[in-house]
């Protein structure tokens, strides 16, 4: 969840032979060469170059978008940061008819929704780059906006969800409900998918605004997708979406994020 995702859309499941090669420099560390050791690769004269600089294409996105944190934790709108204005209600109280509409979703749609809920557990922001058609290689600068917005959101959510830290999960109050995915080691309120797909949604809305419905209709897709497996109960995830939508003006003043969202305009112009 949240900035550590991965886009598997660089892998490659082909041969890799001729041709059909990829870089594993994509990947997070170093590179690894196999190589003998009666004629290591480094005997090979290679004129070295002392005036090389670490590129900014180097940077791993993941690790980079941690440094938008402490811009995150100090923004202000007006005279607010981000914690004290945002408007988290309290968690209703937990019922019997929240239960059992609860096992009748996981009975009647949830069969359907299964693959969804599966691939949607982790990385799920995979499918926001699927319905921008993009990738790392292809538009970087917006692969980038999309990690620094989502570290943003996964440190908003862990600190929202200390708020309510005994929400239990719906499975842990009915059993029967079954996840059909490993529950989180966190609390229920607010969900965390939906918090970081709404705050998603509403920023890329800015940078390409024809997607701005389609943008809205999936994060509150993968948010219900969330209440089918048992995960959450469906006020965290409206309240999760609200609180997305409010996170966007914070997450708007960090200077690394309008850095990043002018170069990724750019891409798109």
């Amino acid at each position: 969840m949240g900035g550590n995702w991965i886009d598997a859309v660089g892998g490659n499941g082909a041969s890799p032979m001729g041709g059909n090669w990829a870089d594993s420099a994509g990947a997070s560390g170093p590179q690894v060469f196999a190589m003998r050791t009666d004629h290591p690769l480094a005997e090979i004269p290679v004129p070295a170059n002392l005036a090389a600089t670490f590129r900014a294409s180097d940077w791993d996105p993941d690790l980079l978008a941690l440094t938008i944190l402490p811009q995150f934790m100090k923004a202000k709108v007006g005279t607010k940061t981000w914690e004290t204005a945002t408007t988290l209600p309290a968690p209703a109280a937990i019922t019997q008819p929240m239960i059992d509409d609860m096992l009748i979703l996981a009975i009647t749609e949830r069969p359907d929704a299964l693959g969804e809920i599966v691939q949607q557990n982790q990385n799920f922001q995979v499918c926001w780059l699927q319905l921008l058609n993009v990738g790392r290689t292809s538009h970087p600068h917006t692969y980038l906006l999309m990690k620094l917005i989502a570290r943003c959101g996964e440190l908003a959510m862990m600190m929202l969800k200390r708020r309510n830290p005994a929400r239990p999960r719906p499975s842990q109050v009915c059993p029967m409900l079954y996840p059909p995915v490993p529950v989180p080691g966190h609390a229920s309120y607010p969900a965390g998918h939906a918090l970081i797909g709404s705050l998603t949604s509403a920023c890329l809305a800015e940078l390409v605004p024809a997607h701005a419905q389609a943008l809205e209709v999936l994060a509150a897709r993968v948010g219900f997708n969330r209440v089918l497996a048992g995960l959450h109960f469906r006020q965290d995830v409206d309240v999760g979406l609200d609180v997305g939508r409010q996170l966007k003006p914070f997450v708007q003043q960090c200077r690394l994020y309008k850095d990043t969202l002018a170069a990724a305009q750019a891409e798109w112009a």
